[in-house]
């Protein structure tokens, strides 16, 4: 039983302590670059990839009534270009998490095509991606443009 206690408190404490090397990584591009926010969007992209132990990540700004890709990180090709506007609706996983205004995880894209992300499919096909997670910043409930 204590071994299994200690096994969780060093899970935790390895977690707490990756999360704390991001953020003084995140910071220190803030400090470095006070203008140029690039630098920034690109080390959030690869330090939220790192975190959730996945091959890339990308962020999107909202602008009107569509998502702009902003940054990403890793080798995987995207479903949408760095600058290409993709519609905000509920048919595709980054577009119900800024509507629905919470994170949403698909474990696997493919068995959810017809029923709840038809768009996914096309999206699917052109990045290869299985698994998805996407939340929406937001501030006081809303989302940030």
């Amino acid at each position: 039983m204590i071994a299994i206690e200690n096994v969780r408190l060093f899970n935790e404490l390895k977690e707490s302590l990756e999360q704390q090397t991001a953020t003084s990584e995140i910071l220190g591009v803030i400090a470095s670059s006070p203008t140029d926010i690039q630098p920034v969007l690109d080390t959030v992209a690869k330090n939220a990839a790192r975190l959730c132990e996945a091959a890339d990540a990308q962020i999107n700004r909202l602008e009107g009534d569509g998502l702009r890709r902003v940054a990403s990180y890793g080798s995987m090709p995207t479903p949408y270009n760095i600058g290409e506007v993709a519609p905000i609706n509920r048919d595709h996983v980054g577009g119900r998490a800024i509507i629905d205004r919470q994170t949403i995880h698909i474990h696997d894209i493919t068995a959810e095509f017809d029923t709840e992300f038809p768009q996914g499919k096309e999206l699917q096909e052109r990045s290869g991606v299985r698994t998805i997670l996407a939340t929406p910043l937001l501030r006081e409930g809303d989302p940030m443009v």
